[in-house]
Formats: C-alpha cells, structure tokens, sequence
C-alpha cells in the first residue's frame, strides 16, 4: 500500500532528523493513535539511524514484549531489504536468530523489550560522542488500560529514572519519547513535570491543532517544538472535521488521547475510590429515569443525556442504563420515547427533566404522549453546591455505576475531572447528581427548593 503523507510526518521527521544531526538529545512527541507514530519514529528512525551509522547501538522499549518484537521485526526487515542496502551496507549477524535481540556485522544492535521489563547486558550508543551512536526509543510504555491504575503508572515512571537512563552510554544519548496521552500522570506528564529533573523538547500534535492554544504552564520541563501547521484536522486524509467531531462523544479517550491533555483530577470533587463498580445490581425497590438537554441543540460539544437509576431495597443507588448525543428537538423526542419504551416493562416511576429551553419542549410533548415526566429547576443551587451534596454519597459506597457498559470510561473521566467550576465535561454529570439527591438525598435537603 502506498504511503499516504500527511502534513505531520514532515514536521516529525524533521525533529528526528535534529536528533540523528545531534541538535535534540531530549525528545517527547505526542499525537493520537493511528497517526503512524510507530511507523515514522520506531521503524523508520531506527532504521535510519542504521543506514547513517551501521554501529549504531538501539533500545527499544513500549507496553509489552511481543510489540516490542514485532517493532524490531520489521527494522531488521527493512534492514535487510535490497533497496535499503543501495543506501548503505548494514548486515545482520547470522546467530541474530531472536526478535527482540539482534546484533550487525559492523558492531551494531538492537534490543527491544518491554518497557515494564528487564533491561540488561546491553547500552544504547558508544562512547564515540563525535557522531550519532544510537538512542533509547520509547513508544507508548502504558497500556490505555492501565492508565488509571497508579501502581502501574508509577511502575513505568520510575523507570524513567533508573532503568532507562542507566541504559545509556553517555547522557547525550538521545532518548525519543512519543505517545498517545492516557492521564495526567503518565509517562510524559512524569517527564514534562520533571520526573527526571530534564528538558524536553516537546512536538505536541493534537487531533485538532489550535495555534492559539497555550502551553499548559503545569509542564515545567517542556519546550514545546515549534511546528508550523495550519489550524484544524491534524491529518484531513484520515480523520476530517466531521468525523472528528463523533469521537468528541468518549470525552475521556478525545481529551487524552486525541487533543493530549488529560485533565487533571487535582480538586475534583468526587473521591472514586467509593465508587461501587457493579456487574450484577443488588435488589431494586424501583426505578426513575433523569434527563439534561443541551442548551443549544447542535452546539459543539454540547449533549443531550438520558438516564436509567435503581433505587436499591438494601439502600443505595445505581445506574442502569443511559443514552447520549447531540439531538434537535425532534430526534431529541424520538429519542426519549425510545428509551422509555426500552425500559417502560421495568417499575420506572417517571422521567424528570430539567426546566430548560430543549428540556421544556421535550417536557410537553412527553407530557401530551402520556409518559410521566416532571419538569425540575436547578438554578437554586449552582453546579459546585450541587457537587458537595452529592460527593458524601460517592465516598461512602452509595453510588453502583456498570463495570463495563460502552459509557463506562466517558463517564469514569467526567466525575474525576468534575470540579462544579465548569472546567470539564459535566453532561453526565448532571443527571448523576439529579438522582443522587432523588434517591438517596430526599426531597427535604439536597432537593429542598428545587423542585
């Protein structure tokens, strides 16, 4: 298959090409997934790096060994390619039988491993600091599922400080870092806040490039690289404005990893740590569903949510199902009375909806159709009051939320970032908290002057 260029593999290659000229010696790119980054920064840079240096000397580290091998399986393919040989003689010793562990004839090497591995009897580079010598390449050394885990995001920080730098010849070996971003404290918001105590030169390339975007000031050991690129779709061959815009719904994997800046969860008000992730729910005594309509229907990354709560007999509460997307007024009641059909078999004592411009209109029609729906006012209590009310039930094990549904992780991202101050995504947010204060608040606190 032809390779397809976009106007990212030019600005890439050409920090890549600094390092392998020895201007950069501290790299981190970051982009989203699927943008090639393996491709240009792994296999095509180290296998440059060979045709420049034949001796030159490669770790390669990412999440688990089998990529890893796979990587270094395609660079000693290309290696040893007729073409690439017209470039320049690279050979491989012929008792380099292993994947992830290979040495040339011209006293070169390559060692690929898991980034959570071990790592020994091999250095990146030479004591020859008068020409490229080699570099540690790290790509992606965390799993997207192990990002909010803080036993294995620690894990592979703490390499960044012992093993990997300990892996170098000398310490103006290059290490290039590129990734997708998974959290706020992963592997390059270690490096970037100064886990390592050094500069980065920092490509930032996220899915929608904004030059007026600033620098998040929190990044103290980041220098962020100039690139030049034009406002908009990052790669318009492969991801356009439009389909861009669907992934906006997973506000946790667009945020992270397709704009790269995972919010931190530093004064959010809900603890997750009580969170009760369920996969089968306990005794239902009944149910309500809880609605919040966007304000402007087709307003960017404005959303319509429905949900589905229990009310348990053993106390406590939990939510069942939920439905969320941009809607005009007349998807928006298509919509609802769906979701009320899906669920009308189960004991649901009504629907309520905010009192609100879309939520108003849905109120009455729903209301004509016979569905028993209830308008609610929130603007007796702002966002954050609403917030304290509900994180007691949150800490303390009130609140069951599914284990694995499709909006598991959206949902996960918003109530960690969720800080009542309007500066992260609260869509789900909303509805959660109407429940909360229905269901285990009572009506005579929490909901006191709201409905």
């Amino acid at each position: 298959m032809e390779f397809i260029e976009g106007p990212h593999h030019a600005v890439i290659g050409d920090v890549l090409d600094d390092v392998l000229a020895g201007k950069r010696h501290r790299v981190i790119i970051t982009l989203p997934p699927g943008y090639t980054k393996t491709e240009a920064a792994v296999v095509n840079f180290i296998a440059r790096g060979f045709a420049l240096n034949p001796a030159s000397r490669f770790i390669h580290a990412t999440f688990s060994d089998d990529l890893a091998r796979e990587n270094s399986d395609k660079i000693k393919g290309l290696i040893e390619l007729p073409e690439f040989a017209q470039m320049q003689t690279v050979t491989i010793k012929t008792d380099s039988s292993a994947k992830d562990r290979w040495k040339t004839d011209q006293g070169g090497g390559m060692l690929a491993k898991a980034a959570g591995g071990p790592i020994t009897g091999f250095r990146a580079g030479d004591m020859d600091k008068s020409r490229f010598s080699g570099a540690l390449v790290v790509d992606d050394p965390l799993k997207p599922d192990d990002a909010f885990s803080p036993t294995k995001r620690a894990a592979v920080n703490k390499r960044a400080t012992n093993t990997f730098r300990s892996r170098l010849a000398h310490e103006r070996v290059p290490i290039v870092v590129i990734m997708q971003r998974l959290h706020s404290d992963d592997f390059v918001g270690h490096l970037l806040t100064g886990g390592t105590g050094e500069i980065w030169d920092h490509l930032d390339l996220p899915v929608l490039i904004d030059s007026k975007a600033e620098y998040p000031k929190e990044w103290t050991h980041g220098k962020p690289v100039e690139h030049k690129l034009p406002d908009g779709p990052l790669w318009p061959e492969k991801q356009n404005a439009d389909e861009i815009e669907v992934i906006r719904a997973d506000a946790y994997t667009f945020a992270s990893q397709y704009m790269q800046r995972p919010v931190s969860i530093e004064g959010a008000l809900f603890d997750m740590s009580g969170v009760r992730w369920y996969t089968d729910l306990p005794e239902i005594d009944y149910y309500r569903m809880y609605a919040d309509t966007a304000q402007k229907t087709g307003e960017r990354n404005d959303y319509s949510v429905i949900e589905l709560w229990a009310k348990f007999k053993g106390g406590g509460a939990g939510l069942v199902d939920m439905v969320r997307g941009k809607w005009e007024a007349p998807e928006l009641e298509t919509t609802a009375l769906s979701f009320w059909a899906k669920h009308k078999g189960k004991n649901v004592r009504g629907l309520w909806v905010e009192d609100k411009v879309s939520g108003t209109g849905l109120i009455q029609t729903l209301q004509r159709k016979g569905i028993p729906v209830q308008g609610i006012q929130r603007n007796t209590k702002d966002k954050y009051t609403r917030g304290l009310d509900a994180a007691p039930w949150i800490a303390t094990g009130q609140v069951w939320l599914p284990k694995d549904a499709a909006f598991t992780e959206s949902l996960r991202y918003e109530m960690q970032t969720f800080d009542g101050l309007g500066t992260g995504f609260d869509d789900q947010i909303d509805p959660m908290m109407d429940a909360i204060a229905d269901m285990l608040g009572g009506y005579s606190n929490t909901w006191e002057g709201i409905l």
